[in-house]
């Protein structure tokens, strides 16, 4: 993968969490709908791309998608708390241990 290539991919991350953001909910042909109407994608975007880039944001827990697949940014909290601010009673819930 090229330099150029890899910072397409952030940056197409980060415009479509700023369209689901904008929008609350949409599915994946509704945010490439968008982005073809985006200036910024001169030579078009592809379905497989967003399709790709929308996976990638579910793996990293940024984006879920509801019982009506449309894609919604994940406010559940799932994302990890760094091991610095979690407290005993947090670990000792989260694994089953008693921690020293």
């Amino acid at each position: 993968m090229t330099k150029s290539n890899f910072l397409q991919e952030v940056d197409l991350g980060r415009i479509i969490l700023q369209i689901i953001t904008d929008y609350r909910a949409l599915t994946t042909i509704e945010i490439w709908y968008e982005l073809g109407e985006d200036d910024r994608f001169d030579g078009g975007i592809t379905r497989a791309e967003v399709t790709d880039a929308v996976s990638e944001l579910e793996k990293q827990n940024n984006i879920v998608k509801g019982k009506d697949d449309k894609w919604k940014i994940n406010s559940s909290g799932t994302q990890r708390l760094s091991r610095s601010r979690v407290s005993r009673d947090q670990a000792k819930k989260h694994t089953g241990m008693d921690t020293l």
